[in-house]
């Protein structure tokens, strides 16, 4: 698709004709080859092997009267670059991955990759002839950025806490894998269950206070056994459009050398000396046609997110952040929170339900609109000034365009008004706040 196609093709995305619109219309799908005429010009989506796939993501997210201090965190396939900000001040947060995916034909071999130098999180299963169905799993994932992150408190960087901590683990086990209907190289039934030796190191920051304890470098072995199963169909963009996809986690954590650490009266939300941990968290996403409304350029998309664990800490809390639109069958997996900082919140529980409304205005231009309601639990400021974690709700609204671009890649613009979520311009928390994500895909 040439520029002068998709630019004249976007602005003009309202002006469809009455044969496009027709109910018997068919959405085209992922990988199919895909031919139609706009305005006298012949256009095509050329037929693409998704068995293999090598894609960047690149974007920023803008986040006005965001907590202070560097935030580097990975995040669905994103790696946030440090920037450095006062209190109460915009925070433009660049992010970027590579992406690689390769599937082989027979199903005996299989590779999946985040790789964003610094962070890594890579998968490979392989199945000798002999195996079928059962094969074995190699993971390995690290963090090793040499910046300093702190914990927020009602949108506040709480800078006394501030670390630099690290981890690397691998990971060693078996897994089953069986393809399901409709058949696409992504849709399957995925067991796996492994073993995750690791190490974390930890160093203090130019910011940490000089009676914070420093949690000790440790050995940490852990137990992992996670579920897949997808049946979505996916569009032309890989956006979900039919069907349904669930999963869990079950990881069961302990670390060799682990005393008391941290300084709870800072603000340190999950200091403590607990050696063993257990973390839960399940997901189902389904996505279809609205009820009674026969036309396929229609979708709803409906998702829930929960999580819940013992003796969770800093290092081993869910994760809950915004992140970029991804509709990846093991990306489904992470939740969204919109209008909300990456890495901002370290939670013990949570529960999260979004619901998406997506418009097909051209095969390859999707707006959207979509809310979402999360508990979550997190660090609050008290009466006598120390921090406890409650449970809150967060309820959103946002708005969107995802849109095909000229050369292979991709476009998504995103806007959430988060209602819950806390932010401090210098006069006190209010609640409130906007966010928007910016990101831009090509695959090689």
């Amino acid at each position: 698709m040439n520029s002068k196609v998709w630019l004249i093709s976007l602005f003009s995305a309202t002006m469809l004709t009455e044969s496009v619109q027709a109910d018997d219309y068919r959405t085209p799908r992922a990988g199919e080859e895909y031919h139609t005429e706009l305005w006298g010009m012949p256009v095509t989506a050329p037929k693409r092997n998704r068995h293999r796939v090598t894609a960047l993501t690149l974007g920023m997210n803008y986040i006005p009267d965001g907590p202070s201090s560097p935030v580097i965190i990975p995040f669905g396939g994103a790696l946030l670059f440090p920037n450095q900000q006062s209190k109460g001040q915009d925070i433009l947060q660049p992010l970027g991955a590579l992406y690689v995916w390769r599937h082989a034909e027979d199903n005996k071999q299989r590779f999946r990759g985040v790789i964003s130098g610094l962070y890594n999180d890579l998968r490979y299963n392989f199945a000798p002839e002999s195996m079928h169905g059962p094969d074995f799993v190699f993971t390995f994932e690290n963090l090793t950025i040499p910046v300093g992150r702190p914990e927020y408190v009602e949108g506040e960087s709480i800078d006394p806490v501030e670390l630099q901590w690290y981890y690397a683990r691998a990971g060693l086990g078996l897994g089953y894998r069986t393809p399901i209907g409709p058949g696409h190289p992504d849709n399957a039934l995925e067991l796996a269950l492994t073993y995750e030796p690791g190490y974390l190191w930890f160093e203090r920051d130019k910011n940490t206070a000089q009676n914070f304890i420093t949690p000790q470098d440790t050995y940490e072995g852990r137990v992992h056994f996670r579920l897949r199963a997808d049946t979505l169909e996916r569009n032309v963009l890989e956006l979900a459009h039919q069907g349904w996809s669930t999963g869990m986690d079950l990881v069961y954590g302990h670390r060799n050398n682990w005393e008391n650490w941290g300084e709870p009266q800072l603000g340190s939300s999950h200091a403590g000396a607990q050696q063993d941990y257990f973390a839960a968290s399940a997901y189902m996403v389904e996505a279809g046609g609205i009820p009674g409304v026969k036309n396929e350029r229609h979708r709803l998309i409906a998702s829930a997110y929960a999580g819940i664990g013992k003796n969770l800490d800093r290092f081993s809390a869910f994760r809950l952040s915004s992140r970029p639109t991804a509709w990846e069958w093991d990306a489904l997996s992470i939740p969204d929170l919109p209008g909300t900082v990456f890495g901002e919140f370290y939670s013990r529980s949570y529960g999260l339900i979004d619901l998406h409304y997506r418009y097909e205005a051209l095969f390859f231009v999707y707006p959207y609109l979509r809310g979402s309601m999360a508990w979550i639990d997190r660090p609050r400021f008290k009466d006598n000034g120390q921090v406890g974690n409650q449970m809150d709700s967060l309820p959103s609204l946002g708005a969107g365009l995802i849109s095909g671009a000229p050369g292979n890649s991709e476009v998504t613009l995103d806007y959430s008004y988060n209602f819950g979520i806390l932010r401090n311009s210098g006069g006190g928390p209010q609640f409130g706040g906007h966010s928007v994500i910016l990101t831009w895909s090509m695959e090689f």
